[in-house]
């Protein structure tokens, strides 16, 4: 038996956003809007706010959203009455928007609500009509039921998970994120493949969620180069669609150790999640891969080999051919290594520790002792060229 659950109104394609705005005013007349850094990406949105003269209050996020942060714009949320959030900008913005929609009509702390580090209690509210408007495509925020928030005094990510938490309208216009630089651009695309990957190899797949990672994957593959360097529209589209798929499958299945020790290093460096995850990805496919190796699961050698399939094209592929394609894409993007970001030796037993408590790590296709976690990042940081290798041990 499985479910699934995704937002209840898709708007996917070139335009969406414009063709969208009059779906607005079925839900109210005052919005409390959150946008992100570039806020020109939401001058046509506030613009229409404008001219239907809609009350609306705007919210800016410009790092990676923290705990204090979310508490304080939930207070401001409660006294400004919004009948709807609308959350348009990167993943850390629809996270926001999704967390406060949750929070303004429920009482007490985000700690009462967030978990690993709160109570993690249930909502006994039902969030705010949420829209979500993605300019960037990585995250599939839009699409999720959990809304990604650090806590900077215990230095962990945590997260405050409802199935009620998934957005009522995702409206997915590719045009939002032409022009988007190539860093960017490539870390978020590679922080969908991760969402990709680790859903399909997950421990606890579906049919349905196999089915959205394979076309989401087979999208991503050959268009994550074009959308990065040449700003390719249609490659774009894939990308964008392939991000929305990416957050269908981890709200829908179970993600692993990628994530697990992201969540982890999110909290104690000073970059971005799908740089961070983007570079964890090949070293935790490669343990995996040994680690099945060894314990003779073939069901799972086989879901890596699948996966190397869609990545190279190739019907003969090898499970560590999709190592290889990951580092070759990583190399050609030129996303900065993690011990250039701050990882060191000094964090790694604290990582470790802290991956083993995250909830993704749970979804891992095999446990991974503390022992093999930080076997993964004592090989991140000698930057291990796992590539040259067919066998990466």
């Amino acid at each position: 038996m499985f479910q699934f659950m995704t937002a209840t109104r898709i708007i996917f394609g070139e335009g969406a956003l414009n063709n969208s705005f009059s779906l607005l005013n079925n839900y109210g007349y005052s919005a409390l809007v959150v946008t992100g850094r570039d806020e020109q990406r939401a001058a046509p949105l506030l613009g229409y706010l404008k001219q239907q003269n809609l009350r609306f209050q705007q919210l800016a996020v410009h790092d990676e959203p923290l705990i204090a942060m979310v508490e304080e714009m939930a207070a401001l949320g409660r006294l400004f009455k919004p009948d709807m959030i609308i959350a348009i900008g990167g993943g850390s913005v629809m996270d926001v928007g999704k967390a406060l929609s949750a929070l303004i009509p429920n009482q007490g702390s985000v700690y009462d609500y967030v978990e690993v580090v709160g109570r993690s209690l249930p909502l006994t509210a039902k969030p705010l009509p949420c829209i979500a408007i993605p300019t960037t495509a990585g995250t599939g925020s839009e699409v999720t039921r959990n809304a990604v928030l650090i806590s900077a005094q215990e230095n962990v990510k945590a997260a405050i998970r409802s199935p009620d938490l998934i957005p009522d309208v995702a409206i997915i216009d590719p045009t939002l994120t032409y022009g988007t630089s190539k860093d960017v651009s490539a870390r978020c695309g590679m922080d969908a493949f991760t969402h990709l990957m680790e859903a399909y190899v997950c421990g606890d797949p579906n049919p349905l969620t196999d089915m959205v990672c394979e076309e989401g994957l087979r999208r991503l593959a050959p268009a994550i180069i074009h959308a990065c360097e040449d700003d390719d529209p249609k490659a774009r589209a894939d990308m964008a669609f392939a991000s929305m798929l990416g957050g269908m499958a981890q709200s829908n299945g179970k993600l692993g150790a990628a994530h697990g020790l992201a969540a982890a290093l999110g909290a104690v460096l000073d970059a971005p999640h799908g740089a961070i995850t983007a570079q964890l990805a090949p070293y935790v496919m490669a343990e995996n891969i040994l680690a099945a190796r060894e314990a003779g699961r073939m069901s799972l050698l086989n879901r890596y080999r699948q996966l190397a399939c869609i990545l190279t094209g190739r019907h003969n592929a090898e499970p560590s051919d999709g190592i290889v394609w990951v580092q070759r894409t990583l190399k050609r993007l030129d996303l900065c290594s993690l011990p250039s970001l701050g990882l060191c030796d000094t964090l790694f037993e604290q990582v470790a520790a802290s991956a083993l408590r995250s909830s993704s790590i749970k979804g891992n296709p095999l446990p991974l002792s503390e022992q093999r976690l930080l076997h993964i990042l004592h090989r991140v940081c000698q930057s291990s060229d796992l590539a040259e290798s067919a066998d990466p041990y």
